[in-house]
């Protein structure tokens, strides 16, 4: 991944917070293909016992999923959350 001068890369992070968002997004992804559905979204967060309605998770996937195809890619996810890193609204 490209780094630019002031030692962020293309999202705009430190390597510590790159490897905490690739870290969050490998634990959604329960089946590994490299997407997050609402199912997966669902199973992590009654794993780690946060409460949300699938309306709650439906909506914050909705914000996530840029090209609108159902589910949340990699890089998808990787834009969502360094907005959020960076104090931008997403």
């Amino acid at each position: 991944m490209p780094y630019s001068g002031d030692g962020t890369n293309m999202y705009g992070l430190r390597a510590d917070q790159l490897f905490e968002i690739q870290s969050a997004f490998h634990q959604f992804d329960v089946d590994h293909n490299g997407y997050i559905t609402l199912d997966e979204m669902r199973q992590c967060l009654h794993y780690f016992h946060i409460n949300a309605t699938d309306f709650d998770i439906y909506q914050t996937l909705s914000k996530m999923d840029y090209n609108q195809d159902g589910k949340v890619s990699y890089d998808e996810f990787m834009k969502f959350a360094s907005r959020i890193y960076r104090g931008e609204r997403p």
